[in-house]
């Protein structure tokens, strides 16, 4: 057999009493146990909370049939120790991790802002200063000069032969003498032109 203080190492600073159960012959431990941590009991050992409070919690850990002895007892106290030891190293990467996500995230957001104040105090001054410098040159290059575009001639109409209105009988009435708009027109322009 281990001398008792090495069989006991793993379990340091966590069982604080060995019982004897007269009753049931066998012996059963009490463990302290930090709070938040998880125990659970299998068909040979059995787990019972003796005091809870918010710093932690008392268990008593037994065997549920004859034949367990106290090693088994510690072995399964080592197994809770164990797995609650590795549960906080997990908790305590993804709580890094996600600290060190946040460190970089807040750091990105910083640098986004600054540069945000940066475009709203001086970016659009200085945009509106090049914009202004720029109209002044577009105008001179762009506006357009006045161009004058031959206008086409309009081309004259021939005028139209006086129509003969017929009677009731289909003969064609006599001729009347009268003039049509255009052979007006014509008629005053080259009297004007003969004057």
């Amino acid at each position: 057999m281990k001398p008792i203080e090495s069989a006991l190492a793993p379990t340091d600073g966590y069982i604080t009493s060995f019982v004897r159960n007269t009753v049931e012959g066998w012996w059963e431990i009490e463990v302290g146990l930090p709070a938040g941590w998880v125990f659970d009991e299998n068909s040979k050992i059995g787990c019972e909370i003796l005091v809870e409070n918010d710093v932690g919690m008392l268990i008593k850990v037994f065997p549920k049939v004859n034949g367990v002895v106290i090693d088994d007892l510690v072995a399964f106290v080592e197994v809770v120790i164990e797995t609650n030891e590795e549960i906080a190293k997990k908790e305590k990467e993804f709580t890094d991790r996600i600290q060190k996500m946040k460190d970089v995230l807040e750091k990105e957001a910083i640098e986004f802002y600054t540069e945000l104040d940066e475009l709203k105090e001086n970016r659009f001054k200085k945009n509106n200063n090049e914009f202004d410098k720029s109209l002044g040159k577009t105008k001179s290059k762009t506006t357009p000069k006045a161009t004058t575009t031959p206008e086409k001639p309009k081309t004259v109409r021939k005028p139209r032969p006086p129509r003969t209105p017929k009677t009731k009988t289909g003969q064609t009435a006599t001729k009347k003498t009268t003039k049509t708009v255009t052979e007006e027109t014509e008629t005053l322009d080259s009297s004007k032109n003969s004057k």
